[in-house]
């Protein structure tokens, strides 16, 4: 899989755009911004990494999460989601025209790792949770297979959650932290690119523990700030933008987070496919410049066509993709 099969370069640079408008918008009420403490450890100790479009990210230097600081409120955000413009091309134009290379080797992959997630720790088949569903896609293919009851999707913004139920899913259009879940019936929560946007992820942990049977699973996926792409790029990487991406979390650190929420994290890995690329593609747009690093040019430019997978597996297999998966059980 390249980068383009599932982010087409021409379609993302117009929801670029859009995002800079949409951003544009929201930092007008910068002055209303609030400051938080770590989302992971609550420390109050961090110290400022850099700006970016408005955005101060900020390192905490008790458990080395990554985070904006001071951020949207969560009024401001749910007004975001709504309102967004970029969301809206995401789900009318990029969305669509991927969908089938997002399906062959995003969801499907997704949707049988999940499966043997659940199989492997004997989860409860009875309702599966996917928190911020997108387009549907994965709850539409896992739900082909018949191995949950019944699958809920909870999507807040209004035209992602139509592509949810144009799909016959059911879908709860709201923030999942206004959703209340008091019959302890859910098996398993999935949450894929989710808890990095949102702006208390331990309110989300511990309401999303409030309606999971006892040792009920929740397996997520988020950026791993300490991945190959992300610690290299910093603030030139396309992942590390705000107000999407809030929270950048380490292994430890989102391991520490569900230690505070009622989970035990029991498996972290990071199958990432393609960090390489993303770097390469930055240095052949020469806003990376590696003259002084060798060996990164030797890699990912003079030998990327014999090199270049065996050094994405070596990331992959080392816990250094910036793409991680975690597994966690409710305690």
């Amino acid at each position: 899989m390249k980068e383009a099969d599932i982010r087409p370069d021409r379609l993302v640079r117009q929801g670029l755009a859009l995002h800079k408008a949409d951003v544009r918008k929201l930092t007008r009420h910068k002055k209303d911004f609030s400051k938080v403490p770590c989302p992971a450890c609550r420390s109050g100790n961090y110290h400022i990494l850099f700006k970016k479009d408005g955005f101060g990210f900020v390192n905490c230097a008790e458990c080395d999460t990554v985070f904006i600081n001071p951020r949207p409120t969560f009024k401001m955000l749910s007004e975001f989601y709504r309102s967004s413009m970029s969301l809206k091309h995401w789900n009318d134009k990029i969305f669509p025209a991927s969908e089938r290379s997002r399906r062959d080797h995003i969801f499907i992959p997704r949707v049988n790792r999940v499966v043997e997630l659940c199989r492997k720790y004997g989860v409860a088949v009875n309702v599966l949770l996917d928190v911020g569903a997108g387009f549907g896609t994965f709850c539409e293919q896992i739900g082909k297979l018949d191995f949950f009851k019944q699958i809920i999707a909870v999507e807040p913004c209004h035209d992602l959650a139509e592509s949810c139920r144009s799909k016959g899913i059911r879908v709860i259009e709201k923030p999942i932290e206004e959703v209340n879940f008091d019959e302890r019936r859910i098996g398993a929560v999935t949450c894929f690119e989710l808890i990095e946007h949102l702006y208390c992820p331990g309110d989300f942990l511990r309401i999303c523990s409030r309606g999971m049977h006892k040792g009920g699973l929740l397996i997520l996926t988020t950026p791993n700030i300490k991945g190959f792409d992300l610690s290299l790029l910093g603030r030139l990487s396309d992942n590390i933008c705000g107000p999407n991406h809030l929270n950048y979390f380490t292994p430890d650190s989102i391991k520490h987070l569900l230690g505070k929420c009622g989970f035990k994290a029991i498996d972290i890995i990071t199958p990432g496919t393609l960090d390489a690329e993303i770097v390469r593609k930055k240095i052949l747009s020469g806003k990376l410049d590696v003259s002084r690093r060798p060996f990164l040019r030797e890699i990912l430019i003079e030998r990327w066509e014999s090199a270049g997978v065996s050094f994405q597996n070596f990331l992959a297999d080392n816990s250094f993709s910036s793409h991680m998966w975690v597994v966690a059980r409710k305690t």
